[in-house]
């Protein structure tokens, strides 16, 4: 028997930042999952997540080593995965996240050593594996940083909103936790062009990022990255429009009368 986990909303706790603003977000988030059809949680045992990756490969591409728990130390309080379930509990949307906290170097410093994909980048490096960092703005993320990827739905749950919800969800959730000041995530441009980056918010998204890793090779890839400010934008824009959507739909409700059925029982209850 399939034992239903615990929802979203009971797993999240608000940490950092605006509290009521944040609260509000994380309600119309979940309803607005609910209304897709999904239920979310949050998860931390990324060998799952490795093994989902594995038997959706026709429709996903093999995960970063940033996710991979033999690779990369994936630890509780500093990575998670967001996990949409259908009805049956069956994962139909994914979206993972790290945290880093790089007071003393930058984004290009950090994915020229490896270090945010392997644990030990050393051997790694010495196999001839590199990135190589010329977008301006990796020079300027730094602090507390938040990197989010693994983004997934499944082709027949395509085209209701899961790749802008989920991915939305977790970063809202990272800076609540982590109290980051940037997101950032790298982006086939073929997936770019697709309007994934827009489809997600403000982010500003910047070319001149290579991948020369062993998961897939020579790898062209853009820089999408986000201010914290910018995020909170899109948090409250978000907020404003489910309050004038349930506005709306209280109005409808107070406003169209009832159907004469419906009227005739209310008087003989009276």
């Amino acid at each position: 028997m399939f034992i239903r986990p615990r929802r979203l909303l009971d797993q999240v706790t608000l940490l950092h930042g605006p509290q009521d603003l944040l609260g509000r977000y994380f309600i119309a988030a979940d309803n607005a999952a609910r209304e897709c059809g999904v239920r979310l949680r949050l998860r931390t045992d990324f060998e799952e997540l490795i093994a989902l990756n594995k038997r959706h490969r026709d429709s996903w591409p093999a995960l970063a080593p940033v996710f991979n728990p033999d690779l990369s130390n994936l630890r509780i309080d500093s990575a998670f995965w967001i996990d949409a379930t259908d009805d049956d509990g069956e994962t139909v949307a994914t979206h993972a996240a790290r945290f880093f906290d790089w007071p003393q170097t930058t984004l290009a410093q950090e994915l020229r050593s490896l270090r945010p994909f392997y644990e030990d980048p050393a051997p790694r490096i010495a196999a001839g594996e590199s990135i190589e960092v010329a977008a301006p703005a990796a020079d300027r993320i730094r602090g507390r940083v938040m990197y989010g990827g693994a983004v997934w739905v499944r082709p027949d749950w395509r085209q209701r909103g899961l790749a802008s919800l989920v991915p939305r969800i977790s970063r809202a959730y990272g800076y609540t936790r982590w109290n980051t000041e940037f997101t950032w995530a790298l982006i086939e441009p073929r997936t770019h062009e697709l309007g994934l980056a827009r489809a997600n918010g403000p982010y500003r998204v910047e070319e001149r990022i290579v991948l020369n890793l062993g998961f897939r090779g020579h790898l062209p890839l853009l820089l999408m990255w986000m201010p914290r400010e910018a995020m909170l934008d899109d948090v409250a824009e978000i907020v404003d429009q489910a309050t004038v959507e349930s506005s709306r739909r209280m109005e409808t409700l107070s406003t169209n009368p009832s159907p004469p059925l419906a009227r005739q029982g209310m008087r003989r209850r009276s």
